[in-house]
C-alpha cells in the first residue's frame, strides 16, 4: 500500500494532484498496489475536483485501488452521491476514518490476489487440456 499523507501548509488542487501522481509513480515505478491519500482537517486549501482527478483512467493507471481521507463528512457524503451516476475503473471510495479506509483497500488487494490467481489456475488448466494429445488406432 502507497500512503500519501498531504501537508496542512499546502494547497491541493488538481495541479497538486497531477504533481502527486507523478511523484509517486517515479519514485515507485513498480507499484501496483492500492493508493492512500490522507488529507489533513486544517489543509490550506482542498479542492474536491482533486477526487474526480483520482478517478480518472490516468490517475488509475497500474492501481489496484484507491483511497482518500477527507476531513468533513460532506465531503464524503457528496462524493459517495457521485458514485451512484459515475463509475471509476477501479475501485475508488472516499473515508473520514483512515482505519477504515485502509481496511477497505486491504480487502481489494486481497479480492485482486484472489481473482489474478483464480485466472492464472483456469489459464493453466486449458492450456493443459489444450496440450492433451488423443490418438485412437
Amino acid at each position: 500500500m502507497c500512503m500519501i499523507d498531504h501537508r496542512a501548509d499546502h494547497m491541493l488542487d488538481e495541479g497538486a494532484a497531477r504533481r502527486v501522481e507523478e511523484e509517486r509513480t517515479a519514485i515507485c515505478p513498480e507499484h501496483q498496489g492500492t493508493v492512500l491519500h490522507v488529507i489533513p482537517s486544517d489543509i490550506e486549501i482542498f479542492d474536491q475536483e482533486v477526487l474526480s482527478f483520482w478517478m480518472t483512467p490516468e490517475a488509475s493507471e497500474g492501481i489496484v485501488a484507491r483511497a482518500a481521507v477527507v476531513p468533513s463528512g460532506i465531503t464524503a457524503l457528496r462524493h459517495r452521491i457521485r458514485w451512484m451516476f459515475f463509475s471509476s475503473d477501479i475501485p475508488f471510495r472516499v473515508f473520514r476514518n483512515p482505519q477504515v479506509a485502509k481496511g477497505w483497500l486491504i480487502d481489494c488487494w486481497l479480492q485482486h490476489q484472489e481473482e489474478s490467481a483464480q485466472f492464472v489456475s483456469s489459464s493453466a488448466s486449458s492450456a493443459s487440456m489444450a496440450s492433451v494429445d488423443v490418438s485412437v488406432d
